[in-house]
């Protein structure tokens, strides 16, 4: 701000040196001390340019640390929002915000905020310049500015509510994306290229169309304030040509020096306008940014540890839960799962297996009953306990850009090799990840693609197991954790957790896809449309010839019995 004011102040001088040029010396042909006069009128204008690079690069350089703390705390924040928040924004919508909403910001404030404070302080300072000069001119040159202001208000209304539908646009265009990137290999398959490319062209559409709307506002206001601009020139010359200006005692050098002024006064104006998209732009990503950054985390559940002992490791009671408001998707379950124990949960697709593994997982609330893991809401689990007491398997496996040991111990810094070593040995990775080029330390592909080494579906599976078990867990949590390896391996897995993990009072829980995993397990709860329907050891459960008991037979007969009414 001291660089800007001295700026603004350095660029009054040479318009008053004009004057006393003009009036002075060459009305009266008084050629001593021109020279003088000329070397102020550089050294003036060498001034504005030295004050003009510090405040330019001083704005720029601490506008990047800034803009550094925006996206670090946005990111953080994308990190603490509830799981749900992604159930229902698009991620590419969501990588629209930490990327382009925030290189709009960068734009502005890199440059742009720099000459926006130095305009806005040259307004003031110029038209403090020109009523010192001449209160009579600056009078008839404010005859403008009624006209420009419903002008600059008028386009700065419509450029604002058409770069907020650009910013929206583009994050849809972003959600298309991402989503057509990462179903190349169905597109591919299915020869759909030029549909998807149609639809492309589609949502790009509406960028361009929010975006050239923004342009064409934007583009009228150069034109409109040069020519207010003219007018207030023309109406000065017209004026200053007027016998009732004798009496104001306005000289020809104060005319000269005061139009000097005034073509200064517009000069801020007219680039405020050229920066005025831009800042728009800006605005409405902020927009988007903070309105990010106000959502309220999930706060973790304040419920106080239960101290009775013989508690079971994992309890869900009476729970209903949704992901839509007036959609449940659990009805008054409850299970309970004893330490040393494992059971299996069954059930066709979509009767809430893998919402109860949610729940468990801390990753949602209940709408209304009791969860419990370790005798604590796994909401209220602090991250350094976290990993001790929950291992945690989903349906999709994610793999990080980084070697194998990274993936297992996910930068933990506190997890041994042994613990690295022994988990995988458990999960059965541990003989095709010595045969890696690097062993652990291969570099594998993250989920976003990359350099790497690719490894298979039933692979990544394997380590997804392993990486649960590092910590030995007090309750493990699988998801269909063995569908993609191969029958030897998922038997290998199933004898490691009877031989390794069970006997260590490990509470385990599963979603089998495979009915083989349930009839290894020591109880099977089947549950049909959010109801437990039936529960009990797998041997008592197919001598009842009950639910469980046809799910046998449909799975011999060869049926897919997961899906269907």
């Amino acid at each position: 701000m001291l660089f800007v004011l001295a700026a603004a102040s350095f660029e009054l001088v040479p318009p008053f040196i004009i004057r006393t040029i003009v009036d002075d010396h060459l009305t009266t042909g008084q050629p001593a001390g021109l020279l003088v006069l000329a070397i102020l009128y550089l050294g003036a204008n060498a001034a504005i340019q030295a004050m003009t690079f510090l405040y330019s690069y001083l704005a720029a350089t601490v506008a990047q640390g800034v803009l550094t703390g925006v996206r670090v705390r946005l990111f953080a924040q994308l990190q603490r929002l509830p799981i749900a928040y992604f159930d229902r924004t698009p991620v590419g919508d969501v990588i629209s915000r930490c990327t382009s909403d925030v290189e709009t910001l960068d734009t502005v404030f890199s440059s742009g905020v720099a000459v926006l404070v130095a305009n806005l302080v040259r307004l003031v300072t110029v038209a403090i310049g020109m009523v010192i000069l001449s209160p009579p001119l600056t009078l008839v040159a404010g005859l403008v500015a009624p006209p420009l202001v419903l002008i600059i208000r008028y386009l700065q209304v419509r450029v604002r509510q058409a770069e907020r539908a650009t910013r929206i646009a583009v994050g849809a265009l972003t959600a298309r994306l991402q989503e057509s990137l990462r179903g190349a290999e169905v597109i591919r398959a299915f020869g759909r290229e030029r549909e998807v490319v149609g639809g492309f062209r589609r949502v790009l559409a509406s960028v361009l169309t929010a975006s050239n709307r923004a342009t064409r506002f934007s583009a009228l206001y150069t034109p409109m304030t040069a020519i207010l601009s003219a007018l207030a020139v023309a109406a000065l010359l017209w004026a200053g040509t007027r016998q009732a200006f004798d009496a104001f005692d306005i000289s020809l050098g104060t005319l000269a020096a005061f139009l000097i002024l005034l073509q200064r006064f517009f000069q801020p104006i007219t680039a405020l306008g050229e920066e005025w998209q831009t800042v728009q732009g800006a605005m409405a990503g902020a927009e988007r940014i903070f309105a990010t950054l106000a959502l309220m985390p999930e706060p973790a559940a304040e419920v106080p540890t239960d101290r009775r002992g013989g508690l079971p490791p994992i309890q869900l009671e009476d729970v209903v839960f949704g992901y839509a408001e007036g959609q449940p998707v659990l009805h008054r379950s409850s299970l309970v799962v004893n330490a040393g124990e494992h059971v299996a949960l069954v059930g066709r697709t979509g009767a809430g297996k893998t919402s109860a593994l949610h729940l468990l997982a801390g990753l949602y609330a209940p709408w209304a009953g009791t969860v419990r893991v370790a005798s604590r809401d796994p909401r209220s689990l602090k991250e350094s306990e976290r990993r001790r007491i929950l291992g945690v398997v989903p349906q999709v496996v994610q793999l990080f850009s980084g070697t194998v040991f990274e993936n297992l111990t996910l930068r933990d810094d506190s997890v041994s090799e042994d613990a690295v070593l022994e988990a995988a040995r458990i999960a059965g990775a541990d003989a095709f990840v010595r045969a890696l080029p690097q062993g652990y330390r291969t570099m594998l592909v993250g989920g976003s693609g990359g350099s790497g080494t690719q490894i298979s579906a039933g692979q990544q599976q394997l380590l997804a197991l392993a990486r649960a078990l590092v910590h030995r867990p007090a309750v493990l949590l699988l998801d269909e954790a063995t569908a993609a390896i191969d029958s030897v391996s998922d038997a290998a897995f199933r004898a490691a957790l009877r031989e390794s993990v069970l006997p260590a009072g490990c509470a385990v829980l599963t979603v089998a896809h495979r009915l083989s995993t349930a009839v290894e397990a020591d109880r099977v709860i089947v549950f049909d449309k959010g109801h437990i329907v039936e529960e009990g050891a797998p041997g008592d459960l197919t001598r009842r010839e009950g639910r469980f008991a046809a799910l046998l037979e449909l799975e011999a007969a060869g049926w897919d019995w997961r899906s269907g009414p």
